[in-house]
């Protein structure tokens, strides 16, 4: 039976319970409620193993989710108002709030997230209400864009989905009115999601391809290199049977190419981990690992062979993964938390090649951002992320230092006599502008 974790502000929980009373869905459901934005990465912990998919009451908690939480391995899904709702809404507000022209009218769940709905294309940009425009998605910048709108005197009155903000919006005395979802909406949104889970049952699972490069050393013999290549078939034959993880096998050369039907979402992404471990542990060979996930096996071996192009950059026993239509690349695996980075990322390609940054070394530390704005990077920790000296990270920062991308923090300061080590964070709102 289906499995659907609900994650919603108290208020908005009722309005979905009497959704989930009123209509038969079939399914099995949990309920988790959070005050703040913070507490849905433990309630990520508690439910991620008995869900198949995560519904979010609004898209606050959802963009949170996708922001925060590293490798998120369960499909989720919010309460969206349709082009239809949002313009009911409007109308019966220019009916009742006839002194209110749209234009002095704030809408904080129109974002460029949801391309505000398509509004504009209904609106004339002299009528639009004024909408968040911020990337960045959360309770601060909600309070910050309503703020700055209300003191400059710009709006007379705002729309909000955002129940946890209403406290705020009552102390900064700015009117609004509050929308909650109605029970239609919540069955609809229920619904579509079920339906999404049982179509991808139906459909053939995604096709996972494992691509493993043997590394050989320096003038070594064919007996020598035949027996390498001996051992890791070996090896591989007997992680597929400790590990139960049934993959068809095939031998090229030095490569090795593990076929199978797979889902992103479950097990297969922490398998692919556990192999590059077993591997390395093996102590005797030295390998690079690439794979990808794609509706077919064409789609999924060419994407394997570019995350093997960027193991082999990186150039240790680790692995890549490149997966979905925007090619996007995670790894390395074996690092407690892996960066997510994507090569469609045009404004990061197009500053390194004016600033004369290698383009995977930048999209490495546009991923870095994206998991954690406030890390406090060093030449040495950067080094770590990107397998590269601290020489060549030492000019990357101070690149980034001259852009205002990154500014210097107080030193860490060594036992001894040796120098202090330079600290750098993120210039969050100059990061965003330019590469988001």
């Amino acid at each position: 039976m289906i499995s659907i974790s609900i994650i919603s502000p108290l208020k908005s929980m009722a309005v979905i319970d009497k959704a989930i009373e009123h209509n038969d869905f079939g399914c099995v459901f949990h309920r988790y409620v959070y005050e703040n934005l913070e507490e849905i990465k433990d309630i990520y912990e508690q439910c991620k193993d008995i869900s198949d998919v995560l519904f979010f009451s609004g898209e606050l908690g959802y963009s949170y989710i996708l922001t925060h939480v590293d490798d998120l391995k369960v499909p989720c899904t919010f309460i969206s108002y349709t082009e239809k709702t949002l313009l009911s809404i409007l109308l019966n507000f220019v009916i009742h709030y006839p002194d209110v022209p749209l234009n002095r009218l704030y809408i904080d769940f129109l974002t460029p997230v949801n391309d505000f709905m398509n509004l504009k294309k209904y609106l004339d940009p002299e009528h639009m209400p004024y909408c968040f425009e911020n990337p960045v998605y959360n309770y601060e910048t909600l309070k910050e864009r309503a703020v700055e709108l209300w003191e400059s005197k710009k709006i007379d009155m705002m729309f909000t989905r955002t129940t946890n903000q209403l406290e705020v919006l009552n102390k900064l005395q700015i009117p609004y009115i509050h929308f909650l979802p109605t029970e239609e909406m919540v069955r609809d949104s229920i619904r579509h999601a079920i339906n999404s889970i049982r179509l991808k049952q139906k459909n053939q699972l995604n096709k996972l391809v494992i691509l493993i490069k043997l590394v050989y050393p320096d003038n070594i013999s064919s007996q020598d290199r035949e027996y390498l290549e001996i051992t890791l078939h070996k090896y591989l034959l007997d992680f597929r049977k400790e590990y139960a993880y049934d993959f068809s096998l095939h031998a090229v050369s030095n490569r090795f190419e593990l076929d199978l039907d797979s889902d992103l979402y479950k097990s297969s992404f922490s398998r692919i981990q556990d192999l590059i471990a077993f591997l390395d542990q093996k102590g005797d060979l030295e390998f690079r690992l690439g794979a990808g996930f794609g509706k077919s096996l064409g789609e999924s071996h060419y994407q394997a062979d570019l995350a093997l192009q960027e193991a082999v950059k990186y150039g240790k026993n680790d692995g890549f993964v490149i997966s979905g239509e925007d090619n996007a690349l995670t790894g390395p695996l074996s690092l407690t938390r892996s960066l997510n980075y994507s090569y469609s990322n045009t404004k990061a390609l197009d500053y390194s090649q004016s600033n004369g940054i290698n383009e995977s070394n930048l999209l490495k530390i546009v991923g870095l951002f994206q998991m954690d704005k406030d890390t406090i990077m060093t030449a040495a920790s950067l080094s770590q992320w990107l397998n590269i000296t601290s020489r060549s990270c030492n000019r990357i920062l101070q690149q980034l230092l001259d852009s205002n991308l990154i500014e210097e923090i107080e030193s860490q300061k060594q036992e001894g006599k040796g120098r202090p080590t330079r600290q750098y964070r993120f210039c969050k709102n100059n990061f965003i502008r330019t590469f988001f």
